[in-house]
């Protein structure tokens, strides 16, 4: 359950904060990960990246300092790390 910092209301964000490792899936073991997340997110709880971390060991976190739940519309860390998939200096 999440409040909306402006109006007070709260909703579900689905099943809990408790994600679980899925079975019968698998992401390549060579693909990397990234997970993004604004740490002024007033959506989602910045704490929820961490729960996907846990679910996904591999993965990288980044967290946007000041980033809303859109990233401020500011995607160049995101660039930055597709670039960098592919050798691409910035």
């Amino acid at each position: 359950m999440t409040r909306n910092a402006q109006t007070g209301s709260r909703r579900s964000c689905g099943p809990g904060d408790d994600i679980q490792p899925r079975t019968g899936f698998a992401l390549g073991s060579a693909l990397p990960v990234f997970l993004f997340h604004g740490t002024s997110d007033q959506t989602v709880p910045a704490s929820h990246v961490h729960l996907y971390a846990r679910a996904i060991p591999r993965a990288t976190v980044r967290l946007v300092e000041h980033g809303d739940h859109q990233l401020n519309n500011d995607l160049r860390e995101v660039a930055r790390d597709i670039r960098s998939l592919y050798g691409i200096k910035t």
